[in-house]
């Protein structure tokens, strides 16, 4: 915990995270979405994704949905969960900033279930976007917000494949604001508020650092989405943690040892440029992934607030490796200096929460 923070009074989750509202008891959105998960009805829910999948065999095309892939615990999960619904699948990765090794063994392992197509947009392009979501808002992911919402959803319009079916539904596993539902379906206009883009329109990027209309278009969402977007976890008990189990037994990989800035080996395995993109998001709001995966697991019951709060705890320094790849290759790889980079934390470190100079901004070699 940060001294001074306000934090949920059931979970881990601190008062600064964005789209997240307190009651008046204390409790997170995400505790009380979660609450409501009692009252569904699974079976039902189920028998409404089996409708789905029938509406979309009705179209008569060779694919019933397409399913975007990573290659995670969770795009695995859902591969695997669709194929024995009986849907025809075609899984779609868009690829990502800096594809780690362990991330391209299991996004080819899912070639063993299913047609996968691999959409690279061009890679130059790719790192000008990185380097101007980090000078501009402080996330080296904002192209991966972008293209893994619009690609699988291009290919689908192109292919005509009426359904899109997507994995967990943020809103609901994570939290929402205030007086706000979670969406139902995944649109252009859920994209636009939810979707990452922290007020950076592609708009305003044409002509910063030369870049063009054209070197923007396949990071567009299709204004105009012929398919449907669903999230599987609105139609099944969903649950991270329990996703991992099925997927191993499919032949995922998890990482040897805890990612860093997170407390999970299952997870974020895809790209190299996470790990700094959380020690980012440490800096701005005074929590992490791990926050995240912590939470859920206190919500689950398989451990006390008290006990992901100690966990929490030991989860805050500067990463001076990502995915085991040491941090100045990865910053050489998007053309960023340490320098440069810490240069950034500090900018964007968030001085309500860290008062002093005693802040994680600065690698450290003696951290653990």
């Amino acid at each position: 915990m940060v001294a001074g923070m306000i934090y949920c009074k059931t979970c881990c989750y601190p008062a600064t995270r964005p789209d997240t509202f307190f009651d008046k008891s204390g409790v997170c959105s995400g505790c009380l979405s979660f609450a409501e998960r009692k009252n569904i009805d699974w079976s039902k829910r189920l028998e409404a994704l089996k409708q789905h999948i029938a509406d979309a065999r009705a179209h008569g095309g060779p694919y019933d949905c397409v399913v975007p892939v990573s290659g995670g615990k969770d795009s695995t999960y859902q591969v695997i969960k669709m194929l024995e619904l009986g849907a025809r699948v075609l899984c779609v990765h868009a690829a990502t900033d800096y594809p780690s090794e362990i991330g391209r063994r299991n996004l080819d392992n899912l070639k063993r279930f299913a047609d996968l197509i691999e959409v690279t947009p061009n890679i130059e392009v790719r790192k000008k976007l990185v380097r101007i979501g980090l000078r501009t808002i402080g996330d080296l992911s904002y192209p991966e917000h972008l293209a893994i919402w619009s690609i699988p959803t291009r290919i689908a319009n192109q292919m005509n494949i009426p359904l899109v079916v997507w994995g967990e539904q943020p809103q609901r596993e994570y939290a929402t604001p205030e007086g706000v539902a979670p969406a139902e379906v995944l649109d252009a206009a859920w994209v636009a508020q939810f979707g990452g883009m922290l007020g950076l329109r592609l708009d305003d990027i044409v002509g910063i650092d030369g870049l063009t209309e054209q070197d923007l278009v396949i990071y567009r969402f299709p204004s105009e989405a012929k398919a449907i977007g669903i999230w599987l976890s609105d139609y099944v008990d969903w649950d991270g943690w329990k996703n991992f189990f099925i997927a191993q037994h499919y032949g995922f990989e998890a990482f040897p040892n805890l990612v860093e800035t997170s407390s999970a080996n299952y997870e974020n395995l895809d790209n190299k440029l996470t790990v700094l993109r959380d020690h980012l998001r440490y800096l701005k709001y005074g929590y992490t992934r791990s926050t995240d995966i912590l939470s859920s697991h206190v919500r689950r019951g398989r451990i006390t607030r008290e006990e992901a709060l100690i966990l929490e705890n030991k989860r805050k320094y500067f990463p001076l490796t990502s995915l085991g790849t040491p941090i100045k290759e990865v910053l050489d790889y998007i053309n960023i200096t340490l320098d440069e980079f810490q240069d950034v934390c500090k900018k964007w470190k968030n001085t309500d929460i860290f008062k002093d100079d005693k802040s994680p901004c600065l690698q450290n070699e003696s951290s653990p």
